[in-house]
């Protein structure tokens, strides 16, 4: 009687097993196609996806605004509050995105924005 391993292919007909020997290359053989039909499908999208290119934007605290605007903390604060200078609140405090600071220092405003109150 023929000892089988785990790695032996074949088929079992009237109870007896009949090894095919092409089975494991076979496979291997398929393996490496559909792997690598995976791998130029992966790079095609790659190339095809736009990159973001990440740009680290300035942000400003309100008493660097204040500062190079030559205002008052308190000043800049309650703009910040109104809504005329746009600024996120970040715990007590804001964040002015350098663009909004530049936009507010140049006094342009969307004259649609609500004003907070």
């Amino acid at each position: 009687m023929e000892t089988l391993t785990e790695t032996d292919f074949g088929i079992v007909i009237n109870g007896k097993f009949h090894k095919i020997e092409w089975v494991p290359e076979l496979i291997d053989s398929l393996s490496k196609k559909v792997m690598n039909n995976i791998i130029e499908k992966i790079e095609e999208q790659l190339k095809n996806t736009p990159t973001k290119q990440v740009v680290a934007e300035r942000n400003y605290k309100v008493r660097q605004v204040a500062t190079m605007t030559q205002k008052s903390v308190a000043t800049i604060t309650n703009h910040c509050r109104i809504g005329l200078l746009k600024a996120s609140k970040v715990g007590k405090s804001w964040l002015i995105t350098e663009e909004n600071y530049l936009s507010y220092k140049n006094n342009v405003y969307d004259p649609n924005q609500v004003i907070r109150g």
